[in-house]
């Protein structure tokens, strides 16, 4: 009758420990979702999408301003990298380095530049998600 107390402790003990690291890694694998779709955008010119998709309300409005200067100037992202990417789920915050390669016209020489996004977990409208605070980089 112990033994049987005590295996039925030790699974309890297992299942509590088991439930709490779900909403954690849950939250890593949304983070690192996001962070790829997001950089996936600019690579793919949809950066005004990005930044209606993942910029944080506040930021919108600056993010879309130096998107349209983007587009304007002929500025085309070949390929991104993604450096580095740290989450802190206890803190809802998040970081990325990434590195975009991007020629401007009538130029055909590719520059590399280095993005450095900052990342919240936040509820926006009763839903939870990871936005961005960073702008964009100059890309000069």
């Amino acid at each position: 009758m112990i033994q049987m107390f005590k295996a039925g402790l030790l699974l309890l003990c297992c299942l509590m420990i088991a439930a709490c690291s779900v909403p954690n890694s849950t939250i890593r694998e949304e983070f690192d979702k996001s962070a790829k779709t997001y950089n996936k955008l600019l690579r793919w010119h949809e950066i005004e999408g990005a930044g209606m998709i993942y910029m944080v309300p506040e930021q919108r409005d600056e993010f879309i301003k130096a998107a349209a200067d983007i587009k304007k100037r002929d500025v085309t992202i070949t390929d991104f990298r993604i450096l580095t990417s740290e989450c802190l789920p206890d803190k809802g915050t998040g970081e990325v380095m990434a590195e975009f390669d991007y020629y401007i016209l009538p130029s055909n020489r590719i520059k590399t530049q280095s993005y450095r996004q900052d990342w919240v977990y936040r509820a926006i409208n009763e839903q939870k998600s990871w936005k961005v605070k960073s702008g964009l980089p100059p890309f000069e």
